[in-house]
């Protein structure tokens, strides 16, 4: 692809409080930990990471009343542009995600995020591809999100989405969520998520279920690597040993280089699923859903 990739993310911003207990956990008493306050949420990581590497980059969400500068300045020194609305009602999204090993329990108020309204978009935002958090179907619902990638379609932008939570999808309904983001391009389930869209459980068979509907399939499987899946190609990509911090993220950056490979580069669906997978074990290396800093990789 020529000259600068343009992406348009829309969906969460949160404030996470990562926990990370020193030892093993104990019911009913203190347990020492080390606590770490950072920005976060599955769209605001993505744009982030998605930004490190050269792509010019606007986020789309909603914040609470007052949060708007303080956020637009954080993410421009991560250069991301950010479009932001104010609920005049409900806080900032806020998580609290509680690290063990690889697993993470998040203890959730999605705030403000939960208003989101996709009515009017900024049209300098239309470029290449729409990425749509699983969130924002929770958000904005099957119309909001089928007429979201209508627009992005009439803008010939390639649409993504990252169904984002099990639970939640649990909770709204596989069948309407599929109905919600159906004409995606590309999705990229965990194996957890696209278990609950699909009532399968091998990779190989959830992406088999899931390619019937979209013609890019990536299930990611975290130390384990990537199930990737469309016209040409079923095949498991290994993943990359890691030094694990904070697993927190990393299916976003591996979703930010897949993507960034995918466009940028003429590469067999593999390969960039191999560089995702080397870019999130880097991630998982931090603490927090996104890189400590803007600068290129």
């Amino acid at each position: 692809m020529e000259g600068l990739i343009k992406a348009l993310v829309v969906g969460d911003i949160i404030e996470d409080i990562v926990v990370m207990p020193i030892g093993q956990v104990q019911s009913n008493t203190d347990n020492e930990s080390k606590l770490v306050a950072t920005s976060g949420g599955s769209a605001a990581n993505f744009a982030v990471w998605l930004a490190t590497l050269q792509i010019e980059t606007h986020l789309f969400a909603r914040v609470g009343k007052g949060d708007g500068i303080k956020f637009a300045a954080e993410f421009k020194t991560k250069n991301v542009i950010a479009h932001l609305q104010e609920d005049k009602v409900l806080s900032t999204g806020r998580i609290v995600v509680l690290i063990d090993g690889d697993d993470r329990t998040f203890f959730t108020d999605r705030g403000a995020n939960q208003n989101l309204e996709v009515g009017v978009m900024p049209l300098e935002a239309f470029g290449d591809f729409l990425y749509i958090s699983g969130y924002t179907v929770l958000s904005i619902g099957t119309e909001g999100t089928q007429k979201l990638m209508a627009m992005a379609k009439a803008h010939g932008m390639v649409t993504v989405c990252d169904p984002g939570s099990a639970s939640f999808i649990r909770d709204y309904g596989a069948k309407y969520f599929l109905e919600a983001i159906e004409g995606a391009d590309v999705i990229f389930p965990n194996l957890e998520e696209a278990q609950a869209l699909t009532g399968e459980d091998s990779p190989a068979r959830v992406a088999d279920v899931l390619h019937e509907k979209f013609p890019l399939v990536v299930v990611t499987l975290g130390k384990d690597g990537a199930y990737v899946r469309n016209p040409t190609t079923a095949e498991l990509v290994p993943g990359v040993k890691a030094k694990v911090v904070d697993p927190t993220g990393a299916g976003d950056a591996f979703a930010a280089m897949f993507m960034r490979t995918i466009l940028d580069e003429d590469v067999k669906v593999t390969e960039a699923a191999k560089v995702a997978c080397e870019f999130a074990a880097e991630a998982m290396e931090v603490i927090g859903g996104q890189p400590h800093s803007a600068e290129s990789n």
